[in-house]
């Protein structure tokens, strides 16, 4: 049993025990959850996905004014890769944390579980969950929830490859805190702040779960042996929200930041990973129904070569939205690129890269609160060796319909 884990246990039995003690209000069960489907034709070829989530929580509050719960959550998901990502999603090549629990090959899911007490003191989470960076991340707008730019759910080209959301340590075991909202108050006072730490991204045996041995080049499944393996990921992340008027109405700001390191636990014959590090920063800027905004993100990958910048990526986009409700539009614009440079002798010329860049233009509409139905189009281009499959390109129209209950 783990360290992390003794303390989740002790977290939670004192929990019970303050219940116990000074009393608590009955507790109460909470379901929500979202789901899409995404139909469409990319270079021809017809392709579908699904993606579900449902979330549980259960939480009461002591009469001492402390909110303790619990929460789990599961996942349905076909095209998600094995493991979450160090660079992009098919460029890194490393394992980072797990993106949940279920038997290898396995769409369905144990996505999070993870138990939290909020008060006067802030928030401490204790569990599988997401961690801080990607909790306080900050990308360009969308109006869909899962054909994107950046941080999609669904790819049906297969070639997308811009990631800025810093999310290596996936849902591993980790403990997260933040301290109270408006700590700062003043001109700070829509500042939040956060850090997570994750005792080690090895959590169990198979690929699902952040192997100790292999890591993917490419989408197609494409492996070398060498072991990877890291721990005592730390992540520190801030996101400030700032209202600006202008006349009779407001500009709203918001800004978000994080920085995400590992340690490197390898034995290797060769020198190809080092301590992980990832920096990320992203701007919106909301007037009325317009938002703008946009995202970049530069890390190491984690590997042991001259030129530290193995994977740099941007995001940029707008949307328009005329409101939630019925009947309500929803327009935007995006585009992301990103560079990867993996292994080679020279930083200048690696023997494995890849860059791409994507561009997405939609429309959605809202059958009722909560049910929207829309309709893009995506190119994207993404330059590798031809080892790697050679330069690609694919343009892509789907069709998606999402519900968020």
């Amino acid at each position: 049993m783990t360290v992390l884990r003794m303390a989740f246990l002790s977290v939670s039995a004192a929990a019970l025990t303050a219940g116990a003690a000074y009393g608590a209000d009955p507790v109460e069960i909470e379901v929500s959850g979202e789901a899409s489907l995404v139909a469409g034709v990319t270079e021809g070829d017809a392709k579908a996905d699904a993606n579900a989530e449902i979330v549980l929580k259960g939480s009461t509050i002591l009469d001492n004014g402390v909110e303790i719960g619990a929460v789990v959550e599961g996942r349905l998901d076909a095209d998600q890769p094995d493991q979450m990502f160090g660079g992009g999603r098919f460029s890194s090549l490393l394992i980072g944390g797990p993106r949940g629990i279920a038997p290898l090959g396995s769409d369905a899911y144990l996505q999070g579980a993870y138990g939290y007490a909020r008060g006067s003191f802030g928030q401490v989470i204790v569990g599988r969950d997401r961690g801080i960076a990607r909790t306080l991340a900050v990308t360009s707008p969308t109006i869909f929830s899962a054909i994107n730019v950046n941080d999609w759910r669904t790819d049906l080209s297969g070639l997308n490859d811009v990631h800025t959301v810093n999310d290596f340590t996936g849902y591993s075991t980790k403990i997260t805190y933040m301290p109270p909202a408006n700590l700062l108050g003043g001109a700070l006072g829509g500042l939040q702040l956060g850090v997570s730490y994750s005792p080690s991204l090895r959590n169990c045996g198979d690929r699902l779960c952040a192997p100790e041995g292999g890591f993917l080049i490419s989408p197609d499944g494409t492996m070398l042996t060498e072991t990877s393996r890291w721990d005592n990921a730390v992540e520190a992340a801030l996101y400030y929200q700032k209202p600006i008027s202008l006349g009779s109405d407001r500009l709203l700001l918001g800004v978000g930041a994080s920085y995400v390191t590992a340690d490197e636990d390898t034995v290797a014959a060769l020198p190809v990973y080092d301590d992980y590090e990832a920096y990320s920063v992203g701007l919106n800027l909301a007037y009325r129904g317009i938002t703008l905004g946009g995202s970049v993100k530069n890390t190491n990958s984690g590997l042991a070569t001259v030129n530290n910048d193995n994977y740099l990526a941007f995001d940029a986009g707008i949307t328009f939205q005329t409101g939630e409700d019925s009947g309500d539009w929803g327009f935007m614009l995006g585009y992301g690129q990103s560079e990867a440079n993996a292994i080679g002798p020279n930083p200048l010329d690696p023997t494995l890269f890849r860059d791409t860049q994507t561009a997405q233009a939609g429309v959605t509409y809202v059958l009722k609160r909560g049910i929207t139905i829309g309709a893009a189009a995506q190119y994207v281009e993404s330059i590798k060796p031809i080892a790697a499959g050679g330069p690609q390109e694919a343009t892509t129209v789907v069709i998606e319909s999402s519900i968020k209950f």
